[in-house]
């Protein structure tokens, strides 16, 4: 239990922190002005370095129209970002690999071949049985690592010693000896040696590296690389010289093949240092411009045709001139850097403007004021990340202005989400270079993901949500390559961008919904969906300790839910908080009428002061009890609101009637209050008091059910309870006949009409019975 309470104590020292900061207004406004001044001065930092957009909106094929275009000065054309990668690529591929030649290795091998046979020969001679001798010229072959078997060791047992085959002397060049067999062996290793073996595979050696640089006693030569071996070919290479060397002997040229074997070693040693060191100096001597304009030259006239070589010099003439202004400074230097601050700030003021307007709370709010622009902060950052690697690039169709769609359509709602994305959309065009393609398809991908999500009401939403980001990226990124007349070879990448961007959307969208949730204490539709369960462990409890108030707080819940979709409240808060809105009625259950059996009630033995006492502290301990089980603030919020400071006008009555000496103080019989803040609280209250008296109305008709509601709708009115919350009298109205709808369904089979006489009231009881059938 230690996490789950660690973790409740951190999320209400958040809350805490952000109520301090709420309730300090100048502070409060003082930390609003610098989060937005300091996300436009963020945003502004993040356009590309020594980037101009002056011909930004010019493609190939366009007809220009404009004043001629002069070069005011000589520059350089520069070379388009997938040139310069293409030229470094062939400069790093025409520089060979190093290769040292380790003479060293030769020598060392050498003396080791020695070495062993000079041991063999010493145990040939040497006056011991043969048995031993086996055994020690195994042990021979095995600490070299030479693989043997039985028939190789008695070999080198029995092969004749011989006398000058060293020299090539042999009396009988036909019969090999040991002498013989070491001095062919030796010559194969030498000759393998003399050619080089590359200590590397063939898989390590680039497709391009036909020829190598082979490093030796301070010069160096140029080589083919396929005559040289490689860690991979030089074993195959063995055996065919041992089987020419010695033709019709295969246990010699067996047993040959495991001791050349293990005295070779690569001598021609790869210089990773010495080959990265030209690569990289290769590279760099690449120039980044293909050629040169004049100053004065004529670059392009008007109602010309736009080329891709004029464009190449407009954009070359753009950075250029954006690389002058940056080394002058000054005022050249300034404007432009004003310029994207106030194109920033243009982009935020219309969501700005939108909420102070019309979501005000939200606006007065810094702790949704800092989650919005969180929001917003996310996507710009993550697409001036993708902007490092270049504009072209179609990793631009992974900026994730989705998340952020469906992010504020989840925390705010689909308006606000909407002016979001129009504004991100903006800015993110703007950062990618006035970009109004990507601008448009960020904007297509951003409305609809508003429409995806909407409310959520079940998981299915991120199915919903992936085929419909999904489709419009499809179907944008296809018409605008259709409308420019693009080459389509990259569409299949584009496409594939997006699609990425509608799967993995929504799912970073659910994940960071839960963080945003924890960090900003706000709850959304799925953590309600969540305490909707009625086997939740507190509703169970409720259900065992208080069944009456538990039965009562399902049916307000339905008479909510009806009534805020009803006047466009948030129906699923109403109905989820009706659930829990009694639940400090465990403590005592008895004191409430309906949880009393017949004929006991408590009260009959308390004064109406200690009654309204126990009554009104079921509220405390609603709110302790909702404390405990870490109950969202906004379902906490309708335990005190939806009783308000009403009266318990039968207390009150009976107190005034048992009254003897002094004033009754009616504010003793009041509930503490708050008065309902927003349209659900205020429509759970009235539907907690339309259900409460629905059970004492005698035979209901419709008409009945009119006027009790109608009666105690107008009670709370005059009694000022709906002064503090955002209902109209339009909405009452409303919610008044979406009451009497709902109870009218729940009444429907004891409600008697009107009847004139015994006959017509068979008739219509026989009609209302099909009816309800």
């Amino acid at each position: 239990m230690k996490g789950p309470k660690l973790t409740y104590r951190i999320s209400k020292s958040i809350q805490r922190g952000f109520d301090s900061l709420q309730q300090n207004k100048s502070l409060r406004l003082g930390l609003q002005v610098a989060l937005v001044v300091g996300s436009i001065g963020a945003t502004a930092l993040m356009f590309p370095s020594r980037q101009s957009f002056q011909f930004s909106k010019l493609e190939v094929g366009d007809v220009y129209i404009g004043r001629d275009i002069i070069a005011p000065f000589t520059y350089f054309i520069n070379k388009s970002p997938d040139e310069i990668e293409g030229d470094r690529k062939a400069a790093s591929e025409k520089i060979h690999l190093v290769f040292t030649r380790e003479d060293s290795v030769e020598r060392i091998s050498l003396k080791a071949f020695d070495d062993f046979f000079t041991s063999i020969r010493l145990i040939r001679d040497a006056d011991l049985p043969d048995s031993t001798k086996v055994k020690r010229i195994r042990d021979i072959l095995d600490n070299d690592s030479i693989i043997s078997n039985q028939a190789n060791t008695q070999y080198l047992l029995d092969v004749p010693a011989g006398s000058n085959e060293a020299k090539g002397k042999a009396k009988d060049p036909e019969i090999l000896t040991l002498d013989r067999v070491r001095f062919k062996l030796k010559t194969i290793l030498q000759d393998v040696y003399t050619i080089g073996v590359l200590n590397l595979k063939a898989d390590a050696i680039p497709a391009h590296a036909t020829k190598l640089v082979v490093v030796f006693e301070e010069a160096e030569v140029v080589e083919n690389s396929a005559r040289f071996y490689n860690l991979d070919n030089y074993r195959d290479a063995l055996l065919p010289k041992l089987r020419q060397t010695f033709p019709n002997q295969e246990i010699v040229a067996t047993i040959g093949f495991g001791i050349v074997l293990a005295f070779l070693e690569p001598n021609l040693i790869y210089d990773q240092a010495t080959t990265d060191s030209r690569i990289n100096d290769a590279v760099a001597s690449v120039p980044l411009s293909k050629g040169i304009v004049l100053k004065d030259q004529r670059i392009l006239n008007s109602h010309d045709l736009v080329s891709a070589e004029v464009l190449e010099k407009l954009r070359s003439l753009a950075s250029t001139t954006a690389e002058r202004d940056e080394r002058e400074g000054g005022a050249k230097l300034i404007f432009p850097v004003i310029g994207r601050l106030l194109l920033v700030s243009l982009a935020l003021s219309a969501s700005l403007l939108f909420i102070f307007v019309f979501r005000r709370s939200t606006f007065d709010s810094l702790k949704r004021m800092l989650m919005l622009f969180s929001i917003f902060m996310l996507v710009i950052v993550t697409t001036f990340i993708i902007n490092q690697y270049e504009l072209t690039s179609n990793l631009k169709y992974l900026i994730p202005i989705s998340i952020a769609s469906m992010l504020i359509t989840i925390f705010f709602d689909g308006r606000t989400a909407f002016m979001g994305t129009v504004t991100l959309s903006i800015i993110i065009g703007a950062l990618r270079g006035n970009d109004f393609e990507m601008m448009t398809i960020t904007l297509f991908a951003g409305a609809i993901s508003t429409f995806a999500v909407g409310r959520i009401q079940a998981r299915s939403w991120m199915l919903k949500a992936m085929l419909y980001i999904s489709g419009t990226y499809i179907v944008s990124i296809t018409t605008l390559e259709l409308v420019k007349n693009s080459d389509l070879t990259e569409l299949p990448e584009m496409l594939g961008h997006g699609l990425a961007n509608g799967v993995l959307s929504p799912i970073l969208a659910y994940g960071l919904m839960v963080i945003f949730e924890y960090i900003f204490q706000v709850t959304t539709n799925s953590t309600l969906l969540e305490l909707s369960d009625l086997n939740r462990p507190l509703l169970r409890q409720l259900a065992i300790r208080a069944p009456g108030s538990y039965h009562h707080s399902i049916m307000v819940g339905n008479l909510s839910e009806a009534a805020c979709d009803a006047v466009g409240g948030n129906a699923l808060l109403a109905r989820v908080a009706s659930y829990y809105h009694d639940i400090g009625k465990m403590e005592k259950p008895e004191y409430f009428v309906e949880n009393q059996k017949a004929g006991k009630n408590p009260h009959e033995k308390l004064t109406p002061s200690m009654s309204c006492l126990i009554l009104i502290n079921h509220v405390k301990k609603g709110l302790d009890i909702a404390e405990e089980y870490n109950l969202p603030t906004e379902i906490r919020d309708f335990i005190p609101q939806h009783h308000g400071t009403n009266i318990i006008r039968y207390f009150y009555q009976k107190a005034l009637e048992n009254r003897e000496d002094g004033e009754i103080d009616e504010s003793s019989f009041r509930y503490n209050g708050p008065k309902p803040q927003k349209k659900e609280t205020a429509i759970v209250m009235l539907a907690d008091a339309v259900e409460a008296g629905s059970r004492v109305l005698k035979e209901p008709s419709v008409s009945r059910i009119r006027s009790m509601v109608a009666s105690l709708i107008h009670e709370r009115l005059l009694d000022h309870e709906l002064d503090e919350c955002p209902l109209t009298v339009g909405d009452l109205a409303v919610i008044r006949e979406s009451f009497v709808n709902t109870l009218t369904g729940m009444f429907h089979g004891r409600i008697e009409y009107p009847q004139t006489d015994t006959g017509t009231k068979r008739k219509s009881s026989k009609k209302a019975n099909e009816v309800q059938g």
